[in-house]
This record gives C-alpha cells, sequence and structure tokens, in this order.
C-alpha cells in the first residue's frame, strides 16, 4: 500500500552553504503563525516552512480565513521578490517497500536534490497543522488557504494520507517512556514522506532526549521539534543533526503572539550551523 503524489509543490529555502555538519542542509519552519507581520518576517529571514496551526483548542490557532490573507500577503512579497518556485513531485511507488529508511532518506534528498542547484533564495512552503481532521476538511483548508503541505498532528489513520490534496508530515510523539522501537511502530513508509519529532502533546515547549532522536536519526531523516528556541537551536543541530527544526513557542512573547527578533535570531542561528 502506497501514497501517490503526482502532485507537484513548490519547495523552498533560503541561502544555502555548505554544512560542517556533513554536507548537510538544515531546512527551518516557523510555526503557529497568526499574523502576515509575523510570517512576513518569517519568510524574509529564510525560513523554509511557514506553519499555520488549524487546531481550534491551540492558543496559536488561525481561522482558514485570516490564514487565505497571510497566505496572499506571503505570496505577494514572493512575486516581488521574484523568488523562484522549485518543484517536487511525489510519484507512486510501484513496488513494495522492503527498507523503511531508504525510502525516507530517498524522500528527504529528492526534496534537498531540487534545492541545491537553486542556491540562491526560493519561495517558502506553507503547511497547516491538522489534529484528527477528516481528509475532506483538511483538503477544504489546504485548497481554500492555498497550502503546500499537510501536518498530522494527531493519531490519524496511517490511509487517511492516501485521501489527501497534498504530501503530509507525519508527527511522531516523543515522551519519557519512548525507545527506539517504540518510534520505529509508528513509522510507516508509503506514507507521509515527511516525519517530525515532537515532544508528546505538542506546543508543550519541552524538549526530550535528543539522544534518542540523535540515534533515531542514524535511520530516518525528520524535523527535530519540542522546545527549541534561540537558546538551544544551535546545540540541537550539532547533537540531533536532524532535517531540520521547527520552532513556534520559542519565538513568541506571549503564547501565541510571536517576537520578531525571536524569528530572525533563530533562523541566523539555524542556518548559520550551515557553514
Amino acid at each position: 500500500r502506497t501514497h501517490p503524489h503526482p502532485h507537484p509543490h513548490p519547495h523552498p529555502a533560503s541561502p544555502r552553504h555548505s554544512s560542517n555538519r556533513g554536507g548537510a542542509m538544515s531546512l527551518v519552519k516557523i510555526c503557529g503563525l497568526n499574523t502576515s507581520e509575523a510570517a512576513l518576517c518569517a519568510a524574509e529571514a529564510g525560513a523554509d516552512l511557514l506553519g499555520f496551526i488549524f487546531v481550534k483548542k491551540s492558543k496559536r490557532y488561525v481561522s482558514p480565513e485570516d490564514a487565505t490573507k497571510i497566505v496572499q500577503e506571503v505570496d505577494k512579497w514572493i512575486s516581488e521578490k521574484k523568488l523562484p518556485r522549485a518543484t517536487l513531485s511525489f510519484p507512486a511507488d510501484s513496488a513494495e517497500i522492503k527498507d523503511s529508511s531508504s525510502w525516507f532518506k530517498s524522500k528527504s534528498d529528492s526534496l534537498l536534490k531540487v534545492i541545491k542547484p537553486l542556491k540562491g533564495r526560493v519561495a517558502p512552503l506553507k503547511v497547516g497543522v491538522f489534529m484528527n481532521h477528516t481528509a475532506e476538511e483538511m483538503n477544504k483548508i489546504v485548497k481554500e488557504v492555498k497550502l503546500d503541505l499537510i501536518q498530522l498532528h494527531g493519531d490519524e489513520p496511517n490511509d487517511i494520507i492516501t485521501k489527501l490534496c497534498k504530501p503530509a508530515i507525519r508527527v511522531v510523539h516523543v515522551d519519557s517512556n519512548s525507545t527506539i522501537e517504540s518510534l520505529q511502530q509508528n513509522v510507516k513508509p508509503g506514507y507521509a514522506p515527511f516525519l517530525m519529532l515532537d515532544s508528546k502533546g505538542g506546543g508543550t515547549g519541552k524538549t526530550f532526549d535528543w539522544s534518542l532522536a540523535a540515534k533515531f536519526g542514524k535511520m530516518y531523516p525528520f524535523l527535530l521539534a519540542g522546545g527549541l528556541d534561540p537558546s538551544n537551536v544551535e546545540e540541537a543541530l550539532a547533537r540531533v543533526s536532524p532535517l531540520g527544526v521547527d520552532v513556534c513557542g520559542g519565538v513568541e512573547k506571549t503564547k501565541g503572539t510571536k517576537d520578531l527578533s525571536k524569528i530572525k535570531c533563530f533562523v541566523k542561528l539555524a542556518k548559520d550551523k550551515e557553514g
């Protein structure tokens, strides 16, 4: 059972440098954006992914109507800057997937290979964050807001991904009881091409065992989330070497209100680790 994704979508990036972490390139996602000012700040700073939370119980919830207006502002900025929109497609996997690790690595490699030759700035991707929504609800919001990726933060069944109109990021939740074996049980190739590790509960502002994340990273590329902020992102990148980092509460003044200076600082620190 595989998840076909014939839909090309734009992929982002900011200025890239040779990495001191084995040639890797770190993606940066700024999540919980709910104003045009914050979204534009993140885009201008060089964030690769802009996250919008559509979970109503979240303090960072943004309505589809407001998110549409914010994305329109970002798209206007992209057009004014004449930023290229790299394309990436996910064709169906026809053969049975025998090596889970290789499958996920091939997806992240294909993403980075599209970015690397461009070298310069590329339009950021817009990500919708959902939790236990139906496929119909997610697709409706994705099309209305004009999003590029869907982040699944709940315990959605894997087969829901076959019904989505855009590729997905699957969040794997980590707590004090997590082991490599328990994390692997939540990793299913053939569905969401990207993975994220986050503290259980999400938006807690708490980090988790990075040594566990580093071990996981030897098998699977993933975005690291959970308690990151400008004070620890460099250490996180050095110790874990993830595909990228995701920050929400770590760049806020108060819960739900972004701090523009912290956004700029976080992106700069994460990108400086590349070179």
